[in-house]
């Protein structure tokens, strides 16, 4: 068969829908780790080929920006080597 990647969205703290790209998610690193981000984290061990950012901020910066949460958890942490891309408009800063 072909090749088919699957795409886990959206990363993360995205729990509402009404106001979702203008809501800033505030939450504590231990909070975020254990509600938000452990369902990805299992998720991340079946190899999916991307990840979708979600259009909120976490604790003041536009998940599709957040170095943290990109950069540091998804790439450093947990070793994701797959493809990021951004929701439908998701990007704040499109420099």
């Amino acid at each position: 068969s072909g090749k088919v990647g699957a795409c886990l969205k959206h990363f993360a703290a995205n729990n509402q829908e009404s106001h979702r790209f203008v809501i800033d998610a505030v939450v504590d690193e231990r909070s975020l780790r254990e509600l938000y981000l452990k369902g990805f984290e299992i998720a991340l061990r079946e190899k999916p080929a991307m990840i979708m950012g979600a259009y909120n901020r976490l604790n003041g910066v536009y998940c599709c920006e957040n170095q943290w949460l990109l950069r540091d958890v998804l790439r450093r942490e947990w070793n994701f080597d797959g493809i990021c891309v951004t929701d439908w408009g998701a990007t704040d800063d499109r420099v």
